[in-house]
């Protein structure tokens, strides 16, 4: 399927307006020409005839007007682009940094189909630092809702995500998880040898 067609599939399904669609659809493919998610290179597959100013200003309003639901947004491109729902190996992790003295800190839920890796669903944290259980449990709830935990084929997260909690819930709820934990503490009097 040729990725412009495969994009207005995607957009379609939203039920958006036809040249809203058109318009994401257009920036899908100047941020893959691109690589890069800048407004000017957004702006560089959009099929109009005007000047750069007007559409910059089209680009403005997608973002300030178009309501986009981020679960739906998950599912549709997933079973547009695999045709069915796979199983899928889920990364969990954080991702910070500073907007002049502003902290942007986002918690990401990425799948991996395969060879590909992408994000699946995230949610912005309100604070710097560490997400907590409560903000964790809800991201893979959000995944459950959208997609069921039988889809999971393997669950992955740094040695940020941690505590007997944490562990609990995956547990609980059967999620097959792999997860680099802090052993240094675990063994105090114990030599390498012992270990």
């Amino acid at each position: 399927m040729h990725l412009k067609s495969l994009i207005a599939k995607i957009t379609h399904g939203f039920g958006w307006h036809q040249e809203r669609s058109l318009t994401f659809a257009s920036m899908v493919l100047g941020l893959i020409d691109q690589r890069n998610v800048q407004h000017h290179a957004l702006s560089t597959s959009l099929e109009t005839k005007g000047f750069l100013k007007s559409k910059l200003e089209r680009i403005r309003r997608f973002f300030a007007k178009q309501v986009i639901n981020y679960e739906e947004f998950a599912y549709t491109l997933v079973q547009t682009v695999f045709q069915k729902i796979p199983q899928m190996d889920l990364i969990l992790d954080r991702t910070n940094w500073k907007l002049g003295k502003k902290d942007i800190n986002y918690l990401v839920l990425a799948a991996k189909v395969g060879p590909v890796t992408f994000p699946l669903l995230w949610s912005l944290l309100e604070h710097q630092g560490c997400s907590d259980l409560e903000q964790r449990k809800r991201i893979l709830e959000r995944f459950r809702a959208t997609f069921g935990f039988q889809f999971i084929r393997s669950f992955t997260a740094d040695r940020e995500f941690i505590g007997k909690d944490w562990l609990d819930y995956l547990c609980i709820n059967n999620i097959p998880f792999l997860s680099a934990l802090r052993i240094i503490g675990l063994f105090s009097g114990a030599k390498i040898n012992d270990l």
